[in-house]
């Protein structure tokens, strides 16, 4: 059996995971976010994933869902808590020049993070009232 085969179904499982995490599907699940990285160490131990992909991914994941305005201040937070354990991982891998340089920037990056106040719910409506009396 091919390893891409075998890859397939976690592979697809921890994308899903990836969606409901950035999409804040249920913020008041936070091991939502463990069950995800312990999928993605997973794949980068039994399968043909690369470890630096699947860190490097999970970590743009978790800052890029911190930054979103749109989502849920406490969920955006939670996952700005975890992005360190990504990029501890990105350390790890940090075997050559080039990849080192990738992990300081995410480093910084995580350093100087200043998330924004989410938009409240009621401003997340879509249209406005001025459009509605203009037809």
């Amino acid at each position: 059996m091919s390893s891409v085969l075998h890859e397939l179904p976690y592979l697809e499982s921890w994308r899903w995971m990836s969606r409901q995490i950035r999409c804040a599907m249920n913020p008041d699940e936070p091991r939502l976010i463990d069950h995800y990285l312990a999928e993605g160490r997973y794949l980068a131990a039994c399968t043909a994933t690369s470890p630096w992909t699947v860190a490097e991914t999970s970590f743009r994941l978790l800052l890029d869902t911190a930054a979103d305005v749109a989502l849920p201040w406490h969920w955006r937070t939670h996952c700005l808590d975890q992005a360190w354990r990504p990029l501890r991982e990105l350390e790890r891998l940090s075997l050559c020049k080039c990849r080192l340089k990738r992990w300081q920037s995410y480093t910084w990056q995580l350093a100087t993070c200043e998330l924004q106040p989410s938009i409240p719910l009621t401003e997340l409506v879509q249209g406005s009232t001025d459009d509605q009396d203009t037809h």
